[in-house]
């Protein structure tokens, strides 16, 4: 959707593309080919990235038979930002001070 509104942006006049433009827009699919290239070549602000969680379900697994135990209901996978949140924090600033100037 991000990308889709990035698009939708750039095909808006002239004087309203570069309103829009300016605003960082983030995106929720931190996959390496795709969101994060995004992030890296200038088209996406941000992303989140969750981990690939199949090793985390095979250990759930493997822990359930070996103690004869029930599997839990659910388990937090933890998302990480991209690019890490010190690093959008110092591109806020950054941002707010040429903002200023």
């Amino acid at each position: 959707m991000a990308i889709g509104a990035r698009k939708a942006f750039n095909e808006l006049g002239e004087g309203d593309r570069a309103k829009w433009m300016r605003i960082p827009i983030t995106g929720c699919d931190g996959m390496p080919k795709t969101g994060q290239a995004w992030v890296k070549n200038g088209t996406l602000a941000a992303t989140i990235f969750i981990r690939p969680n199949t090793d985390l379900a095979i250990e759930m697994l493997v822990e359930s038979f070996k103690n004869s135990a029930p599997l839990p209901e659910n388990r937090v996978t933890a998302p990480e930002s991209v690019p890490s949140l010190p690093e959008l924090a110092a591109a806020g600033r950054k941002l707010a001070s040429a903002a200023k100037a």
